[in-house]
């Protein structure tokens, strides 16, 4: 049994960034977060192609890993829980990596199924909404995998998770360099890729009666806060809807700027300029 109150720390360890969430749970068993750290490492950067993790890329992940234990053990993280998604899963050097990170960065990490992903990010986002009777697809696009979640406020019904992220895209798909500009044309191909690997999954899942869409991933939330500040003027709050027409507006702004013109776009994420597309 857990003595408490007892301190534990979450590593995510994702294609695009590493995540850090340090919780104290008390006697009465409810929890408080103490600090929440993100650091963007594109582990998944050049992999998608031969399925090997870079070796500078591999580096950049066991630096902010180190980092982050550290900060663990200084908020005295009784348990480190830590695990990895898409990029360490599919990688043909897995084990090497996980070596590597039990080595330098005293970490044991658990290379997670898509499904598990998938479940975890419905638990995490329902146990923070109140949504009544409603049945709801949750969306996570990461920067190797996309989860799909149909489920309401106590249980899911299905879900999938799908060969589609943000890096994964950006490093597979060939388009010709204007200095980051998507012309309509090469938009429509990238959309005619991602329908293609969604079709099976949007087809079964389209059975499902759904009231409403919830996105959270960094993709989508960065999507959602420059909408916002080009149509509301303000900053992205806690309770927004993002309008289907508003983010199809938003898209071809994105498009139609180069790279150095979108890490100027009000509310982006400038890390996400080459990928948000």
């Amino acid at each position: 049994m857990i003595k408490l109150p007892h301190n534990v720390a979450f590593l995510d360890i994702g294609t695009n960034s590493i995540r850090l969430l340090i919780v104290r749970i008390h006697l009465n068993h409810s929890v408080s977060i103490l600090t929440q750290q993100k650091e963007v490492v594109r582990l998944g950067e050049g992999e998608f192609t031969d399925r090997t993790l870079k070796p500078e890329a591999m580096q950049r992940a066991i630096l902010v890993c180190q980092k982050f234990r550290e900060m663990a053990q200084s908020r005295n993280a009784d348990e480190i829980i830590a695990v990895a998604t898409s990029a360490t899963r599919e990688a043909s050097n897995q084990k090497e990596f996980l070596k590597l990170l039990k080595e330098k960065a005293h970490l044991n990490v658990h290379a997670i199924s898509g499904k598990e992903e998938a479940r975890l990010i419905y638990l995490g986002v329902a146990s923070g909404l109140n949504l009544g009777d409603q049945q709801v697809l949750f969306i996570d696009i990461g920067g190797g995998s996309t989860e799909l979640i149909i489920g309401g406020q106590q249980q899911y019904v299905d879900m999938e998770s799908l060969h589609l992220g943000a890096i994964r895209l950006a490093g597979t798909i060939s388009l010709p360099n204007r200095n980051g500009m998507v012309d309509p044309k090469d938009y429509d191909h990238i959309r005619e890729v991602v329908k293609l690997r969604i079709k099976p999954a949007i087809k079964r899942l389209k059975s499902y009666k759904v009231d409403m869409a919830i996105g959270s991933s960094g993709t989508i939330i960065n999507l959602a806060e420059i909408s916002s500040r080009m149509f509301n003027k303000r900053p992205l709050q806690p309770a927004d809807l993002m309008k289907a027409d508003d983010l199809i507006t938003t898209i071809q702004i994105l498009c139609s700027r180069d790279l150095e013109e979108r890490r100027l776009v009000p509310g982006i994420n400038p890390e996400r300029a080459d990928i948000i597309i």
